[in-house]
């Protein structure tokens, strides 16, 4: 799927945004942590793009979410998979 056909596929957005407001909420639950407890993501963005997907419907911009989960979300998967591995907390599979 490229960037204009997740845009005109409601259903599909609707359900990565979903997913996405999840995400940032352990975020918001990590709080000053986060960085300490697993660096590298940027701890702040997530906080923020939770803030913009519970709060401001009307300001959720397609391409940044697209972005989030093409270019930041492998990332922070590995910092949060190595910092688990680091606390001795066994992988989870998709």
């Amino acid at each position: 799927m490229d960037l204009q056909a997740y845009a005109n596929d409601l259903k599909t957005k609707s359900a990565v945004e979903r997913q996405l407001q999840i995400l940032t909420e352990a975020v918001i639950r990590l709080g000053d942590d986060a960085e300490r407890i697993c660096p590298g993501p940027d701890w702040v963005g997530f906080h923020g793009m939770g803030n913009i997907l519970r709060h401001g419907y009307h300001r959720v911009d397609d391409a940044i979410v697209w972005n989030t989960i093409k270019e930041e979300l492998p990332p922070m998967r590995a910092a949060v998979e190595k910092a688990l591995k680091a606390l001795g907390v066994p992988p989870v599979q998709p």
